[in-house]
């Protein structure tokens, strides 16, 4: 079996560490390890990743002295990482217990370098919500992740044999995740997608994502700096993706109960 490192920066997290490592804990593929980079967190984060580390040695935790910011952190994941696949997972959201056995078998399947699964989203409670869901395309490039921006952070899984120098970057801006996955594409990588809900993202109201005027004018900057691209087609993306955000939080959700159960949550029946 092949190792998959699973990456998890921690800033803070204390109210919703226990569920997302025991959604790790909980997987039905074993071989896997959870490098938990606590960044200089100030509340009891650290003691409840190392009541974890005790339960399951399979979980590290990486104290970092001063607060570096989640692209750093996940950079410093990595670097540690002993597995042949790179797995990402944020401290708040939630895999389905069949995620990391799926999302291989998928990969190997394809042969893929990297792939991204479907999600949809949870409230602050951890209730699946009854509008959002993420659809993905089977394979994707550049200009198709430019009009969708359907990766998601926490489904994101890399071989390491295909693509060895994955790196964020670490200026303390929005969307490092996906300034990482445009570099790559740019460099002729592409991603396969698993459409699948494997993953729950957890939607809080002090989330820097939720602030959708702050992340459209990031986007559009992204989109700016692709200069091998016409200006017709810049626009037309952003465009797309603009229109894009809004459809797919007013997605029917429609989970399977089995499903619901597999993420070790309950839905909701009203946003």
């Amino acid at each position: 079996m092949e190792k998959v490192s699973v990456i998890i920066p921690v800033y803070n997290c204390e109210k919703f560490l226990p569920h997302t490592l025991t959604s790790v804990i909980n997987q039905t593929y074993p071989e896997w390890e959870a490098v938990v980079v606590n960044d200089a967190s100030t509340d009891n984060s650290e003691n409840i990743i190392r009541e974890y580390t005790a339960r399951d040695s399979r979980i590290k935790l990486v104290n970092l002295p001063v607060n570096t910011g989640v692209g750093a952190a996940r950079n410093k994941g990595i670097t540690l990482a002993d597995g042949r696949y790179l797995a990402f997972l944020d401290a708040d959201d939630l895999w389905s217990k069949e995620k990391l056995a799926h999302q291989l078998f998928f990969m190997q399947k394809n042969n893929a370098g990297a792939s991204h699964t479907g999600f949809a989203f949870m409230s602050e409670k951890g209730e699946v919500l009854a509008k959002g869901r993420v659809s993905v395309d089977r394979e994707i490039g550049l200009e198709e992740y430019m009009k969708t921006t359907q990766i998601g952070m926490s489904t994101v899984m890399i071989d390491r044999q295909k693509i060895s120098a994955l790196r964020f970057p670490e200026e303390r801006e929005v969307c490092e995740d996906a300034r990482a996955w445009m570099s790559l594409f740019r460099e002729g990588h592409r991603f396969y997608g698993l459409n699948e809900v494997l993953l729950l993202y957890r939607v809080r109201p002090n989330q820097l994502s939720r602030n959708k005027m702050l992340m459209a004018a990031n986007t559009l900057k992204r989109y700016l700096r692709e200069k091998d691209l016409p200006a017709y087609k810049r626009l037309y993306f952003f465009l797309n993706y603009a229109c894009n955000g809004f459809a797919k939080r007013m997605n029917k959700t429609e989970l399977p109960i089995e499903t619901i159960r597999n993420f070790n949550c309950r839905k909701k029946d009203r946003l």
